[in-house]
């Protein structure tokens, strides 16, 4: 008896030590989605901004074809018809039409048409990359991934080379024309009041861009380059959203290159905002709002903001930060997500100026790097919830002449935002 009970005790220590060794590399439990959207709530609740209807949303996706070439479309809008203020998005390099998601959901919540575009080769451009696992993943063990020194160095490079391919002024044409392409066969299924594009109102536009997306929202609304840029005559947008501008040094003086843009405008970046492909440091994003003319120009600067956050996708924690995933690892990232359930209720039983909010609960929180691991997660939801305010508030002053928004903007938001963010204005 003795020894099956010197064996068993054996046996209970080795499991526990195995489970504590996996508790190591699995690294923390993520928080369910109640626990993150109360975070979320905490923060907006205590002076954020927020609008006054939280809308039932639904979206579709699409593959329109355009000169050989598939362009993904999604369209999200409130489930109550109506006209809704129309939002163009563009994402990033290596992404769907499909991510961005958590900006997307909480401005078509928020009452507003949300159309996202992206060509399929932009949406493929990071497939074939070396996949490198993030620190104490359970992929760490994982045959698909090759974490040593020369295979990250392989990846950088490669997304530095394809970067600077994809950014160049060429390519930029091509994604403009397919903006404008795009745009009017909206308009087309707007005019016919084909489901969901009926719900758009045509004559309230913003468009909105992240990463390489930024750049061509720049592009659209006013940056001079060298070469001859395809019209935008027909295309009048209110307003633009930057998120995490894209400023490429290497094309010249910045303090002329962004005179032309008179919309108004709001800038988000941060103080890690470093993107994969080399084209803008932190520092440099800034530029886009220093050099244009004044006039409902906004700055948000995250203290802590990385280039992943800005993207605005549903990763879990371990999800890898320092890439861009490509379309289809986004799109399976979204359906394993901890953090997909829709924030807040319906109608006006959703979140007030005030903060109160429905019951329904979740927001995705961004995932952390290992330069970043001892980082209280706190300071990730206050920026989500900085960007989901500020830019909120943006749009309902521009888009639908809200004095509380413009009031919130000048008077309160710095006070709120504290050491979270720093939102400039002129």
């Amino acid at each position: 008896m003795k020894k099956m009970t010197t064996k068993f005790s054996a046996i209970t220590l080795s499991l526990l030590i195995t489970c504590l060794m996996t508790a190591c590399f699995m690294g923390p439990t993520p928080l369910t989605p109640e626990q993150q959207s109360a975070k979320i709530d905490a923060s907006i609740s205590n002076g954020g901004y927020s609008a006054v209807l939280n809308y039932d949303i639904e979206s579709i996706t699409e593959t329109w074809q355009h000169d050989d070439q598939g362009i993904q479309i999604t369209m999200m809008t409130p489930v109550v018809p109506g006209n809704y203020p129309l939002i163009i998005y563009l994402p990033g390099l290596g992404e769907s039409s499909e991510t961005g998601k958590l900006w997307r959901e909480a401005w078509a919540k928020a009452g507003y048409s949300v159309f996202s575009v992206q060509p399929k080769s932009l949406g493929d451009a990071l497939k074939g990359t070396p996949k490198v696992a993030p620190p104490k993943s359970s992929s760490w063990f994982s045959k698909d991934y090759d974490n040593s020194a020369a295979q990250k160095d392989v990846r950088n490079n490669d997304l530095r080379y394809l970067g600077h391919q994809y950014f160049s002024q060429d390519q930029l044409s091509k994604r403009i024309n397919h903006v404008l392409w795009a745009y009017a066969q909206l308009k087309q299924r707007n005019q016919s009041r084909l489901g969901l594009f009926a719900r758009a109102d045509l004559s309230r536009l913003v468009i909105a861009g992240y990463d390489i997306g930024a750049q061509t929202t720049a592009a659209m609304i006013g940056e001079t380059y060298d070469i001859t840029l395809p019209s935008t005559a027909d295309f009048k947008p209110l307003a633009a959203i930057l998120l995490s501008p894209a400023v490429d040094m290497a094309l010249g003086d910045i303090t002329t290159r962004y005179q032309n843009i008179s919309l108004p405008l709001l800038a988000v970046t941060g103080a890690e905002d470093d993107d994969p492909s080399a084209i803008s440091t932190p520092f440099a994003r800034t530029a886009i709002w220093e050099y244009s003319p004044p006039g409902d120009k906004c700055l948000l600067v995250l203290k802590k903001g990385s280039h992943q956050l800005l993207s605005g996708n549903n990763f879990s924690q371990n999800q890898d930060p320092n890439s861009n995933q490509d379309s289809s690892e986004a799109t399976e990232s979204n359906k394993q997500s901890h953090f997909t359930n829709q924030y807040g209720g319906g109608g006006s039983n959703g979140r007030s100026r005030n903060g109160s909010h429905g019951d329904n609960a979740g927001i995705g929180m961004m995932s952390r790097d290992k330069d970043r691991s001892k980082v209280n997660g706190n300071q990730d939801y206050a920026q989500v919830a900085a960007v989901y305010s500020v830019s909120s508030a943006f749009l309902d002053h521009i888009c639908k002449k809200d004095n509380v928004a413009r009031s919130w903007l000048s008077n309160k938001a710095n006070v709120w935002l504290n050491k979270s963010a720093t939102l400039k204005l002129k």
